[in-house]
C-alpha cells in the first residue's frame, strides 16, 4: 500500500477547495487548509479586459502551433532514423550543402574586399 506523503494530501486538499469543496483534512493539514481558504475568500477574481484575452488567445495559440512542428519534426526524424541509407543521403547531402555554402561565402568576401579597395584581385 503506497502512502501518500503529506505535501501530497495539501495539494489534494488545495485543489478540492480550489473546485469548490471543503475538504476534510487531518488535524496536521487543517490549519493550511484553512490559511488557504481564507486567501481564496480574500482575493476575488479580478475582470479581464479583452486585450488581455486576445493577447493571451494568441500566445497560446502560437505554443500550439510550435508543439505541433515539434511533433512533425519529430517524427519524421524517427521514421528516417529507422532506414540507414536514408540517414547516410542526408548526411552526404547536407555536408556538400555546407561545403558549397562556406565556399560561395569565401568567394564573396574575397570579390567584396577587392572591389573596396579598387584593386582587381590578382590572377596566378
Amino acid at each position: 500500500m503506497t502512502t501518500r506523503t503529506r505535501a501530497d494530501r495539501l495539494d489534494e486538499a488545495v485543489a478540492g477547495l480550489l473546485a469548490g469543496d471543503r475538504p476534510s483534512v487531518d488535524p496536521e493539514l487543517a490549519p493550511l487548509v484553512d490559511a488557504a481558504a481564507l486567501i481564496r475568500a480574500a482575493l476575488s477574481p479580478m475582470p479581464v479586459g479583452a486585450r488581455f484575452s486576445s493577447r493571451l488567445e494568441a500566445r497560446l495559440v502560437r505554443r500550439r502551433r510550435l508543439a505541433a512542428a515539434a511533433a512533425a519534426i519529430s517524427d519524421v526524424t524517427r521514421r528516417e532514423l529507422r532506414q540507414p541509407g536514408r540517414l547516410a543521403i542526408a548526411g552526404v547531402i547536407s555536408s556538400a550543402v555546407i561545403g558549397v555554402g562556406l565556399t560561395a561565402l569565401a568567394l564573396w568576401i574575397g570579390t567584396r574586399r577587392h572591389a573596396a579597395t579598387g584593386v582587381p584581385p590578382a590572377h596566378r
